[in-house]
């Protein structure tokens, strides 16, 4: 029933695919670490970021290592001509600043290892803290059903779904790769009996048949970059992440009301909504629900910052 995913899909990868079919790189030799050195020095020439952790991880790709901190500072390296190969393919992909989660296909997210494929939305340090808020809420005993829209590779939902080990969830995601993707890792996962995956976009025209049940609590990371703001974004972004995940219009808050909608017809009575936003969005949101409460019935609860002191975090209940 599901198709192996391509690791890049489209076109819009090509030049990627033409580097790692016929791209040519720095002269190999037997010593790993020269080679390594080499592209260091390469990449760092070049403003590529984050050079030491790239390179650590591309080495243990090829290496076949869990454990890849320092390892492209080991001094006494030895690769074989394959590998050389190989690790000098995923240079290029660097070079033409690839997001690392990709060119390895894999990332952790908590205690899970996950599938990585582009374009699909790449889980950031900071939605730890979002999963990791929403378990203080919850009691892990207790079965519960939750919806998290916009899944992307899945990471938010099979954390929790890990956590709470009585939980169901109803994950959905507009774009179909990422759906196809959540899935391949729930099965990975073996959390694949307690969540169900579907294509759907949210919009302000929400039907009651939507979902045939109420949430005890919803969890979304939506689009929130404003729309004039996208083309500033790094080009690790910019170039391969689905920008349909990250546009969340002129002021960012879009999908966010969107979601909002979502919560207020589809949370049971005293369910929580938590979302993960901009900065400048906790006092658009409580504006937002001051203005729309009698309809809505959502109660804005708090804020929380994420490990760089942003406001980052929303709590929203819905009232009785």
């Amino acid at each position: 029933m599901w198709r192996k995913l391509a690791l890049l899909p489209s076109s819009r990868y090509s030049p990627i695919i033409s580097l790692l079919r016929h791209g040519r790189g720095i002269q190999t030799s037997s010593s790993g670490s020269e080679v390594v050195e080499s592209w260091r020095k390469k990449l760092e020439d070049l403003n590529v970021p984050d050079v030491k952790s790239s390179l650590d991880n591309m080495l243990g790709h090829v290496l076949s290592e869990k454990e890849v901190h320092n390892l492209s500072e080991k001094k006494d390296m030895m690769l074989t001509t394959e590998q050389l190969e190989h690790f000098e393919k995923l240079c290029h992909c660097r070079v033409a600043r690839m997001p690392i989660q990709y060119i390895v296909g894999e990332w952790e997210f908590r205690d899970l290892l996950l599938k990585m494929q582009p374009p699909v939305f790449i889980p950031r340090p900071e939605t730890e803290e979002l999963v990791e808020l929403i378990l203080q809420k919850q009691e892990p005993t207790l079965p519960l059903t939750f919806l998290e829209i916009g899944c992307g590779c899945g990471a938010v939902s099979l954390a929790l779904l890990k956590a709470l080990p009585l939980a169901k969830c109803k994950a959905i995601d507009q774009s179909s790769m990422a759906c196809l993707l959540t899935l391949k890792n729930a099965i990975y996962q073996k959390l694949s009996d307690r969540i169900s995956v579907s294509q759907h976009k949210i919009s302000e025209r929400i039907k009651e048949d939507d979902f045939p049940v109420k949430f005890d609590f919803i969890v979304s990371n939506p689009p929130y970059v404003s729309s004039t703001d996208l083309m500033d974004l790094d080009p690790e972004i910019r170039l391969y992440e689905d920008l349909r995940a990250l546009d969340g219009g002129e002021d960012g808050m879009n999908v966010i009301k969107a979601v909002l909608k979502v919560a207020s017809k589809f949370l049971t009575d005293d369910g929580t909504l938590w979302l993960e936003v901009d900065s400048s969005h906790p006092e658009l949101v409580v504006r937002y629900l001051d203005i729309h409460r009698a309809s809505l019935k959502l109660k804005f609860v708090s804020s929380y910052t994420d490990l760089f002191q942003n406001e980052r975090f929303i709590e929203i209940i819905r009232e009785n």
